[in-house]
């Protein structure tokens, strides 16, 4: 048996959950209807999502996560529990994996369960629209390039002195991911790097538990994924803080944005890196979000030398 210690969202009844949504309830017995439920999510429209734990009044999840399909122009309703333990390992699912669902949503045949894990850690289970398992991924959603793409921000340790960012494209033919972020050659990252080392104390490392890595530091996604679907291309933009090195590192080194551009080609992931001020005077934007739309390859092309 799997459970969560979160705590169980407001429930509601079944019934009252699909009846609001003008989803038949025919095909569900009465005393289902009138279960409680609880840490669920919903997805209106055409189809119908719901994904959605029995809520019997201890507060903590216990199987079977149950999820509902329906798509409201064929009248197809699909359901699916999963629940039994032999079933999780073959479908590749961690027991871990379940926690309170944050969101359910289907793009182009493809649903994705986004579940609460911890403060830094989520889990995405993958299904079909059957509402077989595909996969699972660590993390949470950022973005889309649909139909093919799904762009992950994956789980990182909670406890640790940084929280660090990566990054991965799920490619939902191959039901694989890729690392994209950070870059193996990454030189604004690295420019950061050397400016944390020499701000470094052992000893306040040691008395803190902190890593003190100069190549893993504070990162965060400010304002969003900007997607170019055509394209095939996304962006957003980082920020780096020295958060986690001391009071040296961080009253010695400000904070710093850095603008990241990928796109798929030939079967891999580029990247290019820049500063933002670059944005206006190198490509005529205001943004990251107007650069992915407007000139999605411009970051790729050779830079005209004066």
């Amino acid at each position: 048996m799997f459970f969560s210690s979160v705590r169980a969202f407001a429930a509601e009844s079944l019934g009252e959950t699909l009846l609001a949504a003008k989803v038949p309830t025919q095909k569900f017995a009465e005393p289902e209807l009138r279960q409680a439920i609880t840490s669920y999510a919903i997805s209106q429209g055409d189809p119908f999502l719901l994904a959605y734990y029995a809520d019997d009044g201890s507060g903590r999840l216990h199987p079977p996560l149950h999820v509902i399909r329906y798509a409201r122009k064929t009248e197809d309703l699909r359901r699916a529990d999963l629940q039994d333990a032999k079933a999780l390992v073959q479908a590749n699912i961690p027991s871990g994996c379940f926690g309170s669902v944050l969101r359910v949503s289907e793009y182009r045949q493809t649903i994705y369960l986004e579940m609460h894990v911890g403060p830094s850690a989520g889990c995405v289970i993958v299904l079909s629209p059957a509402l077989a398992v595909r996969s699972t991924l660590s993390g949470w959603l950022l973005g889309m390039l649909e139909p093919d793409y799904a762009i992950l921000r994956r789980s990182e340790i909670h406890f640790k002195s940084v929280t660090a960012l990566h990054v991965e494209v799920y490619d939902t033919k191959r039901n694989r991911t890729v690392e994209v972020y950070p870059p193996k050659q990454d030189r604004l990252r690295q420019q950061y790097s050397r400016l944390i080392a020499p701000h470094i104390s052992d000893k306040w490392c040691m008395a803190n538990n902190a890593e003190c890595d100069p190549q893993d530091f504070d990162t965060d996604v400010m304002g969003g994924v900007a997607v170019n679907e055509a394209a095939k291309v996304f962006g957003f933009e980082a920020e780096f803080d020295a958060e986690g090195f001391g009071d040296a590192a961080k009253q010695q080194i400000s904070p710093r944005s850095v603008v990241y551009v990928f796109r798929q080609r030939g079967g891999a992931w580029q990247s290019r890196e820049f500063e933002p001020a670059q944005l206006q005077g190198r490509f005529g934007v205001s943004s990251i979000q107007d650069l992915v739309a407007r000139k999605p390859n411009a970051a790729f092309e050779p830079v005209a030398r004066k």
